[in-house]
C-alpha cells in the first residue's frame, strides 16, 4: 500500500511502503523527505482472529460411575468400622472368655460355700461341696463398637441357678445365686431352691473373694468341741 509523502515545496507524492521509515529525496527540490513508518493495521481491520474452540472437561464422570464410586465409598467405610468395631470386639472376647469363665466359676463356688457355711447349712469337712456344676454361658458381645462395661453369664451349681454379670474391665462379678435345691449334671433340677442370695465378688492374687451387702463372706467349719 503507498504511503503519501508531502514535501516543503509542495511535491506530493506516494511511494512503496518498502520505503517506510527510510529518508529519500525530494524529485522536485532535492530536499530529503522522511518516510513515515506504516502505522499498524485500524481495530476491525485486517485479518480476523480465529476463536479457538473452548477447551472439554479432561475427565468426564457419568451419574453411574458416581453412584458405583459412593457404592464403593460406603461399602469400604462400612466395612471398616465392622472390623474395627464388632470384630475387633469379638477377638478382645475370644481373648479373655475363658478366664472369665473360670473367674465366675470358681468365685460363684466360693461364695455358695462361704455362704452356707456361715448360714450353718454347708460344714467344709462333709464331703459334698457346693459348687458350680457345669460351664459358665455368656452373652458374649456381639454388634457393639467397643467392649461392654459388663457381660450378662448364668450357669447352675449343684444347689440352682446362678445369673449377673461379668465386668471385663476390672473383673468384678455381680451375681444372684440359688441355693437349697438339687441339680445334676449341671443340667436337670431335682429339687427346687428354696432361696437366693446377692454376692459381689472377683479373683485377688489367684484366690477367689466375696461379699455380701459388702461384708467379705468367710468359709466358717463348725466348733467340733460344742458338738
Amino acid at each position: 500500500m503507498p504511503i503519501m509523502v508531502h514535501c516543503s515545496c509542495g511535491k506530493r507524492m506516494g511511494v512503496s511502503d518498502k520505503l517506510a521509515g527510510r529518508t529519500i529525496k525530494c524529485p522536485a527540490c532535492g530536499d530529503p523527505l522522511e518516510v513515515a513508518a506504516t502505522a499498524p493495521p485500524a481495530a476491525g481491520t485486517g485479518r480476523k482472529a480465529v476463536k479457538k474452540p473452548s477447551a472439554s472437561p479432561a475427565i468426564y464422570i457419568s451419574k453411574g460411575q458416581i453412584i458405583l464410586l459412593v457404592s464403593v465409598s460406603v461399602a469400604v467405610i462400612l466395612g471398616l468400622m465392622f472390623y474395627f468395631g464388632p470384630v475387633r470386639v469379638w477377638n478382645q472376647w475370644e481373648g479373655i472368655g475363658d478366664k472369665a469363665g473360670s473367674d465366675v466359676s470358681d468365685v460363684v463356688s466360693f461364695g455358695l460355700q462361704a455362704y452356707l457355711s456361715e448360714q450353718g447349712m454347708y460344714n467344709p469337712k462333709q464331703r459334698t461341696t457346693p459348687a458350680v456344676d457345669g460351664p459358665v454361658h455368656f452373652f458374649r458381645p456381639t454388634l457393639v463398637m467397643s467392649m461392654p462395661e459388663k457381660v450378662r453369664f448364668f450357669g447352675m451349681t449343684s444347689q440352682g441357678q446362678f445369673q449377673g454379670y461379668y465386668h471385663p474391665a476390672t473383673g468384678e462379678i455381680d451375681a444372684d445365686v440359688a441355693y437349697g435345691g438339687m441339680t445334676f449334671a449341671g443340667a436337670v433340677a431335682l429339687a427346687k431352691s428354696t432361696g437366693i442370695f446377692h454376692m459381689t465378688g472377683r479373683m485377688a492374687n489367684g484366690f477367689p473373694q466375696a461379699e455380701v451387702n459388702g461384708v467379705p463372706l468367710k468359709i466358717v467349719a463348725p466348733d467340733d468341741s460344742g458338738q
